[in-house]
Order: structure tokens, then C-alpha cells, then sequence
């Protein structure tokens, strides 16, 4: 689903000589040029962002989990010089965890990357409507312009929505369910310190000499393993636990939007394929006949799907360009 807009030209065989001349026009070029430029930016900042972001998530919760764990009586059973080691590896995860937040703080890649998507989705929709809007004669031996803009429309911007909405999509729905495994393994913990709450209420009632039926007093003396002297300490290391492990599974699918993504993609793409086999041959039949109305109409609707969900990238939405402002202007009086 990349799009490379800089070779197209290069590809094009004699016949379409014709879009290749619109495709090499200096304006035409430069809106080229700015989109690489925007999507190149967009892409490493993205990266940085969601690399720094990840790893400060996994320090901070590492951090967590350690401190827990160690309020059980881990040096008893394992020795003292364990609890010297974790502390080490606990105050390395906070320092990662603080720069890992620093440098999301410094270098503002979230900031970057929105602004450099935005400008390259606005050049993505710039592009397709100015070759779109493009007139150029074909030669003797040439084929006639409309049917390959259409084409190179379906080709690179179509065909390329289409597979990066169902991709990304499958994608966030994959990481989404991975998600949810963090947050059961949460509500497993959580459900383990229940578990030592009902064996202390258990051994409570027990201790209080009210006459139990024998069967409660079987699983009384059953659960006693269940409240060891440490358990207090138990009950609040398991709580600091599952709080950090749903924590780290809500925050890491809060900075991807996994699920919010998973749906909005999926259903974009289902969309697309749908205008996609209503309207397509029909846009084809009217290109090859010259009908120049019904294929910018196509085009219009195709662009509006897509612009719509691109909106979120542009944060500066008075220079986005309306996806038929163009095409109007190209569209030939009634």
C-alpha cells in the first residue's frame, strides 16, 4: 500500500505516452515531491514515537512489577543478595521510564509525525486531482487520455486504499486481541486475591468458635494453605500487579488505537471494495466513450471515502483541498 509517485512515469509503456507527459509536468512533480517529502517524515516520526512510547510502557510497568513481587518475602526464600539485583533492575527500568517520557516530551515526535501526515495526505489528494483535472492530446499510436487517468487512479490510489485499510485493519484487530490477553491476565490476578480474601474471611469464621457443618469445615482446613503469614502482603502485591498489568494493556492500546482502528479500517476498506465493484466498470465504459462527467463523478465519490478518513491527519483543514473542487472545474457544462 505504499505509494511511490515518482516512479509511475518511468513505468508507463509508449502507448500511454499521454499520462506519462501529464505525470512529468514540473506541478505535477512538485506535488510528488512534497508528498514523499510529508510521508517520509510522517513515517520515521511515527516510528520514533511509537518505539519511545512502547518502551517507556514496558519500563515503567517492569518497574511495578518488581516492587510487587518484593513484597513477598522473596529474599527469604531465594537470598539476600536477590533483593539487591532487583533493586538494581528496578531503578534501571524507572530511568528508562523517565527517559523514554523525556524524550517523547523533547523531541515532540507525535507532533511531528501528525503535522508531516497531514501535509502528505493533502498532496496525496492534491495529486490525484490534478492529473485527474490534466488534458493533454494523444498522439497517432497513443491511447486516449481519460481511460488511463481512470486507470492510474484505480491503480495507485484505489487499489492502494483499498489494501492499506484492509491490512491495517487486520493489523490493529490482531494487536487489539493481544490486548485483551494482557487484561485477562490482569483479571486473573485480580481473581487470585479474591481468592486469599475468601480464605481469610474462611479462617476468620473459624477462628470466631460459631459451629460450622462438618463439609465448611473441610474446605476451611482446605483453603488454610491459602492464608500464609505473608498473605496480606500477597493481597497487596497481587492488587499493584493486575493494576499495572491493565494499566500496560490499556495505555499501549490507547497510543496505537488498536480496537477504534481495527473497526474504522476494516469497515473503509468493505466500502471501498464496495464502490469499487458497483461503480468501476461502469466509470471504464463511460472513459472509453468519452463520457468524462460520469468518470470525474466516480472519482469524486472515491476521494470523498478517503478524504473522509484522512480528515483526522490534516490539522490544518483550510489549505485541504475539497477532493472535487478540480474535478468540477475539469467536468464540461451540461
Amino acid at each position: 500500500w505504499q505509494l511511490r509517485p515518482r516512479e509511475h512515469a518511468a513505468r508507463l509503456p509508449r502507448e500511454a505516452a499521454a499520462l506519462k507527459r501529464v505525470l512529468e509536468r514540473d506541478d505535477i512533480q512538485d506535488i510528488m515531491q512534497r508528498f514523499a517529502e510529508g510521508d517520509a517524515v510522517a513515517v520515521a516520526a511515527q516510528k520514533s514515537y511509537k518505539s519511545a512510547g512502547h518502551w517507556g510502557l514496558r519500563f515503567a510497568t517492569l518497574a511495578a512489577l518488581i516492587g510487587a513481587l518484593f513484597l513477598l518475602p522473596l529474599d527469604v526464600w531465594l537470598g539476600e543478595g536477590v533483593r539487591v539485583v532487583a533493586l538494581v533492575l528496578q531503578y534501571a527500568a524507572l530511568a528508562g521510564a523517565v527517559i523514554a517520557s523525556q524524550y517523547l516530551i523533547w523531541r515532540r515526535p507525535f507532533d511531528t509525525w501528525m503535522k508531516a501526515r497531514g501535509k502528505a495526505e493533502i498532496s496525496r489528494i492534491t495529486l490525484f486531482d490534478t492529473v485527474m483535472a490534466a488534458e493533454e492530446s494523444a498522439a497517432s499510436g497513443e491511447l486516449p487520455l481519460l481511460p488511463l487517468k481512470l486507470e492510474y487512479f484505480r491503480r495507485y490510489q484505489l487499489s492502494v486504499q483499498k489494501n492499506y485499510y484492509a491490512g491495517q485493519g487486520a493489523k490493529h484487530a490482531k494487536a487489539a486481541g493481544a490486548t485483551r490477553g494482557w487484561q485477562v491476565m490482569s483479571i486473573v490476578v485480580t481473581l487470585a486475591a479474591f481468592l486469599i480474601i475468601a480464605a481469610g474471611l474462611l479462617n476468620g469464621v473459624a477462628a470466631s468458635g460459631v459451629p460450622l457443618h462438618p463439609m465448611l469445615q473441610q474446605v476451611i482446613d482446605a483453603v488454610q494453605v491459602l492464608r500464609p503469614p505473608w498473605s496480606d502482603r500477597a493481597l497487596l502485591a497481587a492488587g499493584i500487579i493486575s493494576s499495572a498489568l491493565y494499566s500496560f494493556a490499556a495505555s499501549r492500546s490507547l497510543m496505537n488505537l488498536d480496537e477504534r482502528n481495527a473497526s474504522r479500517y476494516l469497515t473503509n476498506a468493505e466500502n471501498l471494495a464496495y464502490l469499487s465493484d458497483v461503480g468501476l466498470e461502469q466509470a471504464r465504459l463511460a472513459a472509453a466513450e468519452g463520457r468524462s462527467e460520469d468518470v470525474y463523478r466516480f472519482v469524486s465519490e472515491i476521494e470523498g471515502l478517503v478524504s473522509s478518513e484522512h480528515k483526522e491527519w490534516v490539522l490544518l483543514r483550510e489549505i485541504a483541498p475539497k477532493p472535487d473542487v478540480r474535478l468540477s472545474r475539469a467536468t464540461p457544462p451540461r
